[in-house]
């Protein structure tokens, strides 16, 4: 290979401790505290914490293979983990980020950020809501949108962590403490409904009634792919929310 992979994943751990404020055993120790557990989750996190996908997906697979570099000592053969997968690291998993590839080099030290201040661990994740909770009564409505209306919910909560969620007649009602967006679940369309301002000049529309409601909201944004759920839209709701 023209280039020595043992060596160029050596250099990626090497620099943590100066790039992040963390060296590798350290980024491990925290992602074990925050008690998740599929990969999709581990990555989410890491790169809210400030890190590039690159860097993100490498430290997940560095932790999933018990803490262990991937190449180091292997002749750059990528090391098999010994952890054996368990059931939670299926499902969620699938399609949200590239698989894992055993050809896949580490990344170059780029530093993709020089001022973060790693934050502490979030709180072990919670158990979901029982089939009688509010919300997912709400969410029933989407029929087979519903996966996108649960994590358009996630990640209006990664964009603004304070947002408390309630169910308000139609609508799933977002507040950080004050209201600032909400989601209506139709089986064909999600519209999140709020007041964006001159952030959604180019993405939102007026706000349309849902179900004869009247729109809590002056506009909207219409949902129906994942792909609609981008860094373009957690821009959006950060705006709203400070609005």
């Amino acid at each position: 290979m023209s280039t020595d992979l043992a060596e160029k994943e050596r250099e990626f751990i090497a620099a943590l401790a100066e790039d992040t404020g963390r060296d590798l055993a350290g980024w491990m120790a925290a992602i074990g505290e925050t008690g998740l557990r599929q990969r999709n989750d581990i990555i989410d996190w890491l790169r809210h914490q400030g890190f590039q996908f690159q860097w993100a997906s490498w430290l997940e697979r560095i932790h999933h293979n018990d803490g262990r570099l991937i190449y180091a000592d292997t002749g750059n053969q990528p090391r098999t983990a010994s952890r054996q997968p368990s059931p939670r690291d299926s499902g969620r998993d699938s399609g949200r980020y590239p698989a894992r590839d055993a050809g896949d080099e580490p990344p170059a030290r780029a530093r993709p950020f020089r001022d973060l201040k790693p934050q502490p661990p979030p709180a072990a994740p919670t158990q979901p809501p029982v089939i009688g909770d509010p919300i997912q009564h709400l969410l029933s409505d989407a029929k087979g949108l519903r996966p996108l209306a649960e994590h358009v919910l996630r990640e209006v909560g990664r964009a603004v962590p304070t947002t408390e969620f309630a169910a308000t007649a139609t609508f799933v009602m977002m507040s950080a403490p004050t209201p600032f967006a909400a989601l209506h679940a139709g089986p064909k369309k999600l519209r999140l409904y709020a007041n964006f301002g001159p952030a959604g000049v180019n993405r939102s529309i007026p706000a349309e009634p849902a179900n004869k409601s009247a729109p809590p909201f002056r506009e909207m944004l219409v949902l129906d792919d994942v792909r609609n759920v981008d860094e373009d839209f957690q821009r959006l709701i950060r705006a709203a929310a400070a609005r």
